[in-house]
């Protein structure tokens, strides 16, 4: 299950942040707001990469929960990451 988690998380990143799928994600954006939304969270996203991989992998059905609430956790703690990262650059060139 570690391995389907980690799958999830690489797949809500790729989906989300991937600039070879900036195309592919502003055709599906003009299709319909929600579908806009969707690449915008990483909770939703991850939710339905768990489900993508469930259904994939035949893994456990609460895979989708949980990928949900690690994609989210991975996302925020990335974003902590590149703050300090961009006040430490600030920073070092005063």
């Amino acid at each position: 299950m570690v391995y389907d988690i980690i799958a999830c998380i690489g797949l809500t990143f790729i989906l989300k942040y991937g600039s070879i799928l900036s195309v592919f994600r502003s055709a599906l954006a003009r299709i319909h707001p929600v579908i806009d939304d969707l690449f915008k969270c990483s909770l939703c996203l991850g939710f339905w990469a768990g489900a993508v991989v469930c259904y994939v992998r035949d893994s456990d059905i609460l895979l989708p929960l949980v990928s949900s609430c690690v994609c989210w956790f991975a996302d925020a703690l990335i974003g902590i990451l590149q703050h300090y990262e961009i006040k430490l650059e600030k920073d070092n060139k005063r």
